[in-house]
């Protein structure tokens, strides 16, 4: 998900959790170049990180980084602000302890002991969003460096981080790091049982103040969900990467099998897949039929019936006349036939006792690309076909796809920038 907005992508950012907040800093901090990664450091408490320059003999020479979660969204600081915070304090007067007053020189015994590590630079992390750069300058780093002298540390330089410098000033790696995250950290399942299935899904979930109100929206904290439009995106990737590798009929039937509420909707609350029709003589060529997905709308409170065939080439050309090739034309009486076969009371009464009760299940076959013919030449195609069954594309698929996308995006914008 691409977050062009610095501003949403700074309030984006501002609800993550605690939890998924350090992995977000963990990725962003990363610079092969000059450092190596973030570790943790538990001397001095949760939350608290160093990072090693690469350059420095050893890595002996550290920066810390301070994650602070201060309330200041539910007031506006004021110029002489002081941040009162004991378990901040004590966290700097651990560092303090830790690098010995070591400050931004090189060790002279042993430079690979901890002990004589030197630290360079302290860094706030903070997950501040959405006030103006000038209350920066005026108030918050001074107020970060009047603590750091509190706790007799001077000498380093005062680094203030925040969702709102993070957007401004590195857009490109904030985005980086939460593709990153999202794709690769939750903190938790979410578990749905039904009578009919089970899902389990991975979620990260947004923080949660107890009470109070931002100053410039007014708006309530509340928790907040964020992965449904990275959930969606992802689907969008993993099907455009798959229709790239041409798939087989399997592979594609799997895919939409697995997201089927995501592409047809969520009317949709029970699917069945690979259901067989163990009649043989009541099909014209005396066999047994398999079904690919059969859904049962939950509006209409009937079945449909969707046949997936690969992503093949559609049309071909007679006499300069557009013409379906002879792949669809069978498919299409294959689909018709599996209709004529469901129609029958005795396979009506097989399946309602398995709980497929339906009347008449509407008929869809899923197959190739839209062609690259005129629009018009290709709806006069459909429109023939499509006198008891719907054909869909797999670029049409897509597109769903990515309207559903684009609907959730829309949506987290909203709550991420309320009116």
């Amino acid at each position: 998900m691409r977050l062009t907005d610095k501003k949403l992508l700074s309030s984006y950012i501002a609800h993550f959790s605690r939890h998924t907040f350090a992995e977000f800093v963990k990725e962003l901090f990363k610079d092969k170049s000059k450092y190596e990664d973030l570790d943790s450091l538990p001397e001095a408490g949760e939350d608290v990180f160093y990072q090693p320059y690469l350059d420095s003999y050893g890595g002996s020479i550290h920066d810390v980084l301070l994650l602070h979660f201060p309330p200041f969204e539910l007031f506006r600081p004021s110029d002489r602000l002081t941040i009162d915070d004991p378990t901040l304090m004590g966290k700097l007067a651990k560092i303090r302890n830790i690098y010995h007053g070591g400050i931004g020189q090189w060790g002279m015994v042993d430079p690979f002991l901890r002990k004589d590590d030197s630290l360079k630079a302290i860094k706030f992390i903070t997950n501040l969003a959405g006030l103006q750069r000038e209350l920066y300058e005026s108030t918050l780093i001074p107020a970060y460096r009047r603590l750091q002298r509190y706790c007799g540390i001077k000498k380093p330089k005062t680094f203030v981080g925040s969702c709102d410098s993070f957007a401004d000033l590195n857009p490109d790696g904030a985005q980086r790091a939460i593709n990153k995250i999202t794709r690769e950290y939750s903190e938790g399942l979410a578990i749905s049982l039904t009578s009919h299935s089970t899902s389990i899904n991975n979620f990260i979930s947004g923080r949660n103040l107890e009470s109070g109100a931002s100053p410039g929206t007014r708006s309530v904290y509340e928790p907040l969900i964020l992965t449904q439009a990275i959930h969606n995106q992802r689907i969008l990737e993993e099907f455009q990467k798959l229709l790239h590798e041409e798939p087989s009929e399997a592979r594609l039937q799997e895919f939409i099998a697995a997201h089927y509420r995501e592409i047809f909707g969520a009317k949709y609350d029970r699917i069945e897949t690979e259901l067989w029709l163990r009649c043989a003589e009541l099909d014209v060529s005396n066999k047994d039929r398999r079904l690919d997905v059969f859904l049962r709308n939950s509006i209409r409170n009937d079945w449909e019936l969707f046949e997936i065939k690969r992503a093949i080439k559609l049309t071909s050309t007679y006499r300069d006349i557009p013409v379906f090739v002879g792949e669809v034309l069978h498919a299409i009486q294959q689909v018709r036939n599996y209709a004529r076969i469901l129609s029958q009371d005795k396979v009506k009464r097989h399946l309602a006792e398995e709980g497929i009760e339906y009347f008449e299940p509407s008929l869809n076959l899923i197959i190739g690309r839209t062609p690259q013919i005129p629009h018009a030449q290709w709806r006069w195609l459909l429109n023939n076909m499509e006198r008891d069954l719907r054909i869909f594309t797999f670029d049409e698929i897509l597109t769903e796809l990515r309207s559903r996308f684009t609907e959730h995006y829309a949506i987290l914008e909203k709550l991420l920038r309320p009116d």
